[in-house]
């Protein structure tokens, strides 16, 4: 059997698709996988990703790389191009490209309708955003969202095809620590990885240090990237870490009580209520109670695996700690977290590719 090819493409790699590569790659006897992109790549984040990939192609920095797509097209000689957002604009150029000979899969981080503010990637916004995300979506032969919320918003807008995939931001199995139960002394110390901001955007969270500071709450924050503005709001209780690489980082985790997982709501509500971000995953990884306000994903999640509070704003979330059995909650992430790993999930993806490209896949004997 020829091995499976698949080309990624997108603007930005993140970790999701490096991720999924990992997880193919455990799963599939045979397959050769390609990544294309044109901002930064992923060494400095998640190691260089060498491993997971067979091949990158950089695809330059053109606001519309129409025609290095075509040449990526042309080299990787895929059959599947599995095509991330944002931008929607991508996956349009794909199609076109493709011209229905070869099956386009869009995958929706994140809805440009559903957005106040612009998507942060260091290139233009295109100025036919809501056009480009109905041609994507409607385009393709299958899409992959990251939680059940998105789908519904999605198919309250457009129709999107037959095929899809709801997978969400889990994390790999091989990133899965061996955990040693040590009982909450005194009240929970908090942490906060991940991105930060300072543009009043979902990301900006200073606000938010500061509030659960004044309840007396300690608050460790373990920035992506460096965050000098949050440098400055260091004080008694609030401590801003140098950014450290992925595999410390969940090496450190364990080492509090509670994550973190709350947005600033004052823009992008809409597209805070579809969203389960990796750090949600990776603080169940470690054994952590969650906290977190009434975003509509979060706060389903959360709830509903009886994991962690959800405030109903920051104000109150030193009350809602106090009221919670935090043992029993981290007991259950602990015992959550051999549910929500890619390599697990990853089926449903291989399926869905086995679907639009029409073959079968060279599945490893268990």
């Amino acid at each position: 059997m020829t091995p499976v090819r698949v080309l990624f493409l997108q603007r930005q790699p993140c970790i999701r698709t490096l991720k999924y590569a990992v997880a193919l790659r455990s799963a599939l006897s045979d397959i050769h996988l390609t990544f294309a992109f044109q901002g930064t790549t992923l060494t400095g984040y998640y190691g260089t990703g060498d491993e997971a990939f067979d091949e990158w192609i950089f695809l330059g920095e053109a606001a519309h790389p129409a025609a290095e797509i075509h040449r990526a097209i042309e080299r990787a000689r895929p059959d599947v191009i599995h095509s991330h957002n944002l931008p929607d604009l991508l996956t349009v150029i794909a199609l076109e490209a493709a011209d229905g000979r070869l099956p386009v899969i869009h995958d929706v981080h994140d809805m440009q309708a559903l957005r106040q503010t612009p998507y942060c990637d260091g290139f233009p916004e295109p100025r036919d955003a809501a056009t480009l995300e109905r041609r994507a979506i409607e385009g393709s032969a299958a899409l992959v969202t990251v939680s059940p919320e998105l789908l519904e918003e999605i198919q309250a807008r457009y129709r999107p095809p037959h095929d899809v995939v709801v997978f969400p931001n889990l994390i790999l199995a091989r990133d899965l620590l061996p955990l040693v139960e040590r009982p909450l002394a005194g009240p929970p110390g908090i942490v906060y990885e991940g991105s930060l901001s300072t543009d009043g955007g979902h990301y900006d969270l200073r606000e938010h240090f500061v509030h659960l500071v004044e309840q007396d709450l300690r608050v460790d924050v373990h920035p992506a990237r460096p965050a000098p503005a949050y440098v400055e709001l260091a004080r008694p209780g609030l401590t801003i870490h140098d950014p450290v690489d992925p595999g410390a980082l969940m090496r450190t985790l364990p080492g509090y009580g509670v994550g973190w997982a709350g947005f600033n709501q004052g823009l992008n509500n809409a597209h805070l209520d579809t969203v389960l971000p990796n750090k949600l995953f990776e603080y169940v990884a470690a054994g952590l109670a969650v906290a977190t306000l009434r975003h509509r994903a979060l706060a389903r999640f959360v709830s509903g695996h009886g994991i962690g509070v959800v405030g109903d704003t920051v104000a109150d979330l030193a009350a809602r700690l106090a009221e919670a059995d935090l043992e029993a909650m981290r007991r259950r992430a602990r015992s959550l977290r051999a549910e929500i790993t890619v390599e697990g999930a990853i089926g449903s993806l291989i399926d869905l590719y086995a679907t639009v490209a029409g073959r079968s896949m060279p599945v490893r004997a268990a």
